[in-house]
């Protein structure tokens, strides 16, 4: 199934892609998660808590010349990066099913990061990030709860990062009542972004 996209702006529409019951990043949120992360065309990025492969495939779509890892721990995630993939033709995406970040050892120096689930592990990804994201590479953070985005925060002033930019997302979307339009309100979202020294 060809999708009918075919434009190249941040926030392809949600109805795109195959959703199951795992959290997608909407489309609002995506494309200022896309804008923060200041992609370049042979960027390699990796992608963790990828859910249904959204993110993964709007940055391998302006990333065309470089790759993102996808990562994703439960099945079903991984089943549908794999579909949303060959819906949106793209072969510049390694799907890694695991626990970030245990399950990267393996992956090189990466350019961006996007954090968008921590399973938890958020000390332990700073610590990667350390190792793997390159000097200067920008890290972006999406979060639904206040004591996340305020200890990646912190973290990521323990760490030395620079430029660090909070911004707090809420989206309404219309819903049609009888003719009748009503704004339905979407949880807000913490988009973090900083660049490592």
């Amino acid at each position: 199934m060809k999708t009918k996209w075919n434009y190249r702006t941040p926030g392809i529409p949600d109805k795109f892609f195959i959703r199951g019951k795992v959290p997608m990043t909407k489309e609002e949120v995506r494309a200022v998660t896309l804008s923060k992360l200041r992609l370049k065309s042979d960027d390699i990025i990796v992608d963790i808590g990828a859910g249904t492969g959204s993110i993964s495939i709007e940055c391998a779509l302006i990333a065309e010349d470089g790759l993102v890892y996808a990562v994703e721990r439960k099945e079903e995630g991984i089943k549908l990066i794999k579909e949303n993939s060959q819906i949106f033709e793209i072969d510049n995406i390694e799907i890694i099913q695991g626990i970030a970040p245990e399950i990267l050892k393996e992956v090189p120096k990466v350019d961006k990061v996007i954090v968008g689930g921590s399973g938890g592990k958020l000390k332990e990804i700073f610590q990667w990030l350390e190792l793997s994201l390159v000097e200067s590479g920008r890290l972006v953070m999406n979060f639904i709860t206040l004591e996340n985005m305020y200890r990646a925060i912190e973290l990521l002033k323990e760490n030395g990062f620079k430029d660090i930019d909070v911004t707090q997302l809420f989206v309404s979307k219309g819903r049609s009542i009888a003719n009748l339009t009503m704004m339905e309100g979407h949880n807000p979202v913490y988009i973090i972004s900083a660049v490592k020294e």
